[in-house]
């Protein structure tokens, strides 16, 4: 791979150039990368996990660093920050890669990226986090702070104290040993009862979430979507909610003929159970208030048997092409799409289920979204509120007396969820709340019961 200025590039510089962006978009960065430079399965896979690993682990790499750098806190110029970052990653989190290639490859990369008088110091810092570690013990990690968690089931010991005291610190030692803001860790030892469950949900958002897809029953059937997909070679095995699939492994999902053939579509069960609670049947008319990509929408499609009407909302053209472009491949019929600018057009009280799906903080879904709890602040959740406050109001009008309005956030922050709906519904007399349920993530140690967080309210209007 030969990327700008005719560098040659490897899956560890690739995701070295991702983390330079500084806007905090790595994801885009990496996909922008990897379609600059391709490279085979085996590299874009390793690109992607060096990436997303390590900006979601980025908090404790650099509560590691801080520990064993002279300066704590210091950090070296240009690239040599996210090269430590990435040789760290692999030492700490990757089994596969042995020891010496990861320092190696760090050092060299140090060279390559114009840092040569930093090769030492990459060097140095590695061997020594190196010399100081433990090999990883299977067993739930101990709350210490000389541990570093792992996975749930599995830790490694410094011979030093690298996190902040847990009873003292609670939320300092989430944010480093877990990888979380403080401010988020904080809030999660308030909110769900202490540290060791706080532990729990941050070890989740740590964990490499599962391939699952949904099965097109418009399209197919779970076992028939199985066998499609074992004749491509990967192997599925049935969620316990009996309407998906666990991949067995992370591949390229859109370049699988059962993708294109629209046998599957990726969705997490929690978001599944969303469009379930809905309670569309066919004939019936639905207003989907923020649709793009349209995976909730062609679920309610599915389940209305493709027939009825669905209006599809979204804030620009992009979106909609993508709500278009789904529904085509799913062989979806009866979504029509509008900006969301032309809400005001629609009939009030026209629909006998609206749903709202509404943009959040996304802390139920952190192991999905890398870069998410990185942008998590006490005054982002505010604007959040704010954005879903006008938006479950804006929907409400839409739904006709009888009808069902549904509102749902991936978050698992009680001012987006039960405080919302609960001042929602005081607001607004003509709506009863039905059914609320807050689901938290879970399945981290058994693909088969994996689940995001993620939070619903349904309301029936009179």
């Amino acid at each position: 791979m030969t990327g700008t200025a005719g560098m040659f590039l490897n899956a560890r510089d690739i995701a070295v150039l991702a983390l330079r962006d500084r806007a905090g978009n790595v994801s885009a960065h990496l996909d922008r990368l990897l379609e600059q430079n391709p490279c085979s399965p085996a590299d874009r896979a390793f690109a992607r996990e060096l990436a997303l690993g390590t900006i979601r682990r980025r908090g404790t790499l650099d509560a590691v660093l801080d520990a064993f750098l002279r300066e704590p806190g210091h950090r070296p110029p240009g690239a040599v920050p996210d090269i430590l970052h990435v040789g760290l990653y692999q030492l700490l989190f990757l089994d596969r890669v042995p020891d010496h290639a990861a320092v190696n490859e760090a050092v060299q990369q140090a060279e390559r990226f114009h840092h040569k008088r930093q090769s030492g110091l990459v060097n140095g810092v590695l061997r020594s986090i190196l010399r100081a570690i433990s090999p990883a013990m299977d067993e739930p990690p101990p709350a210490a702070r000389d541990v570093l968690p792992v996975s749930p089931a599995r830790y490694r010991r410094f011979d030093r104290a690298v996190f902040a005291d847990p009873q003292a610190q609670p939320g300092a030692y989430l944010a480093g040993a877990y990888s979380l803001p403080e401010a988020l860790a904080t809030r999660w030892v308030r909110n769900f009862g202490g540290l060791a469950k706080a532990a729990q949900l941050a070890a989740h958002a740590d964990a490499r979430a599962p391939i699952i897809v949904r099965i097109n029953t418009l399209r197919s059937d779970l076992e028939r979507a199985r066998k499609a997909l074992e004749a491509e070679g990967v192997s599925a095995v049935p969620h316990v909610n009996g309407k998906s699939l666990v991949l067995a492994e992370h591949v390229h999902v859109a370049g699988l003929a059962a993708f294109a053939e629209g046998l599957i579509q990726p969705q997490d069960p929690t978001a599944t159970a969303v469009a379930l609670a809905a309670e569309v049947a066919p004939g019936m008319s639905v207003l989907d208030f923020c649709a793009a990509p349209g995976t909730k929408t062609t679920l309610l499609a599915e389940r209305m048997d493709n027939r009825g009407r669905i209006t599809a909302l979204d804030v620009n053209e992009h979106k909609l092409q993508r709500i278009t472009d789904n529904c085509a491949r799913l062989g979806v019929g009866i979504v029509e799409t509008r900006l969301s600018e032309t809400a005001g057009g629609l009939e009030p009280q026209s629909y006998d289920v609206v749903l709202v799906d509404a943009p959040c903080s996304n802390t139920g879904v952190l192991s999905r979204r890398a870069e998410a709890r990185w942008h998590f602040s006490a005054e982002s959740l505010s604007s959040s509120v704010r954005d879903q406050q006008f938006l479950l109001a804006a929907g409400a009008q839409f739904v006709k007396p009888g009808g069902r309005l549904v509102y749902s956030t991936c978050s698992l922050e009680p001012e987006e969820n039960a405080s919302l709906a609960a001042g929602f519904a005081a607001r607004h007399a003509n709506f009863r709340l039905l059914d609320e349920k807050l689901t938290l993530p879970g399945g981290a140690d058994d693909p088969a019961r994996w689940r995001d967080g993620g939070y619903y309210a349904v309301f029936h209007a009179s």
